[in-house]
């Protein structure tokens, strides 16, 4: 015997808005996955990325070149004979010498060269952490990205499987004409262009959750879940000093390293002008010209170059414009410092604003017209085609609300890199 249990039309809308546009728990697969929490993401890049390695192998040769710089030049032993002829006595009628030569630095140039050294390792150390920080930006930058890509792409899935689990419900009362194939294909059609959407959002989240991977320079790519919710940092930062910016800005740092290596530089161009000497003192054997045999003296003697033609005129002329060029530099680096700082300050300001302003409302007007479309399809005061619009307009939202929190969260980023806060 079949027990026939008869639904009214009102029971059948609350029960698909209570499934779908209330939510229904979602069974999500168990997986083991890693939390990667935004700190967490830069330190691991710090700690791998194989370029930062690399620039820290310059502060290393760097630190060689300097203590090179230091040392003394060696010694130049040299032995040699002088007329030497056939059938004579080599004891008495053969010149030997035998005797070192070694440079002397008394004029400044051994002093110059390790003040450049030291220059150099100072410019090598900026460099470093200028790519230091900028690895930690393109990283928080990437980290944003791939968690909005990631919030996207769990508000679609969740979307979707509600939408089949009404698509399963339509099916079964269409089969026993308690609604229209209209009313079906319309449910049917979203549901499809919203299986569409959420495997686009599922690509590019898989493709952003990989360029974090490639930042942090990672070798293997496991699926992670970002924990860092995108609501964070919602107190207002507060605008710093130009002068506090300049301070701390790495840029302004290399810059000024730069100058000051390419001015060791000319002052070790200018003392390269000046002579080079050499002392010798050694042993001679020789005949006397009032002896018939052989004998030892001592030789003893000073080398000097004389800077007649070349005074190092052109490696002083290229050392004097170099540091032009670096003063050029630095009042550029200046300039685009306090470019960057304002341009992201405003920047900065125009997402909040935006957050505030608009996209919270935005999401809270979506949610409310949502709502009203929800009561007012229960009680057949409205088609099913009126509440599907209503319910993309929600999801828009809620989509536009993620975006424009990724981008404020970035703006944040931008700031925080302009004003030289370290990572």
């Amino acid at each position: 015997m079949k027990t026939t249990v008869l639904v009214s039309g009102c029971e059948i809308r609350a029960l698909i808005c209570t499934l779908v546009f209330i939510g229904v728990p979602i069974s999500m697969p168990c997986q083991a996955q890693s939390m990667l929490s935004l700190q967490e993401s830069v330190s691991k890049a710090l700690e791998s990325r194989a370029s930062l390695k690399a620039e820290a192998e310059r502060i290393s040769a760097a630190h060689g070149l300097e203590k090179q710089s230091a040392l003394i030049p060696n010694p130049t032993f040299q032995f040699e004979n002088q007329n030497l002829r056939p059938g004579q006595t080599y004891s008495r009628d053969v010149d030997t010498y035998a005797y070192l030569t070694q440079p002397l630095d008394v004029l400044g140039k051994r002093k110059q060269r390790i003040a450049v050294a030291g220059k150099e390792v100072g410019t090598s150390e900026a460099q470093y952490e200028l790519t230091r920080r900028q690895i930690a930006q393109s990283v928080k930058q990437s980290y944003w990205s791939a968690r909005g890509a990631q919030e996207a792409r769990d508000l679609l899935k969740a979307t979707v499987d509600n939408f089949q689990r009404i698509i399963d419900y339509h099916s079964a009362q269409l089969s026993v004409g308690a609604i229209s194939e209209q009313d079906f294909l319309r449910i049917r059609l979203e549901s499809e262009r919203l299986k569409i959407s959420s495997n686009l959002a599922a690509i590019e989240a898989t493709r952003a959750r990989v360029q974090l991977q490639k930042e942090m320079g990672q070798i293997d790519f496991p699926e992670l879940v970002l924990t860092e919710p995108l609501d964070a940092n919602q107190t207002p930062l507060t605008p710093v000093d130009a002068q506090q910016v300049l301070a701390q800005r790495v840029e302004m740092r290399l810059a000024r390293a730069a100058l000051e290596e390419a001015q060791a530089k000319a002052r070790l161009e200018a003392v390269s002008a000046r002579p080079d000497l050499n002392i010798l003192y050694g042993y001679k054997r020789t005949q006397l010209v009032d002896s018939t045999t052989g004998i030892n003296t001592a030789l003893a003697g000073l080398q000097i170059t004389l800077p007649i033609s070349d005074r190092n005129q052109g490696n002083r002329a290229t050392a004097t414009a170099e540091v032009s060029r670096q003063q050029q530099l630095l009042a550029a680096a200046q300039s685009s410092v306090l470019a960057d700082y304002y341009g992201a300050l405003q920047g900065y300001q125009l997402r909040r604003n935006e957050v505030v302003e608009n996209l919270q409302p935005l999401r809270e007007h979506a949610t409310e017209i949502s709502e009203i479309a929800q009561d007012a399809y229960t009680q057949g005061g409205t088609d099913l085609l009126r509440l599907l619009d209503a319910e993309r307009a929600r999801l828009d939202a809620q989509l536009a609300y993620v975006q424009g929190m990724v981008e404020y969260q970035q703006s944040i980023v931008d700031l925080q890199v302009a004003e030289g806060v370290a990572p």
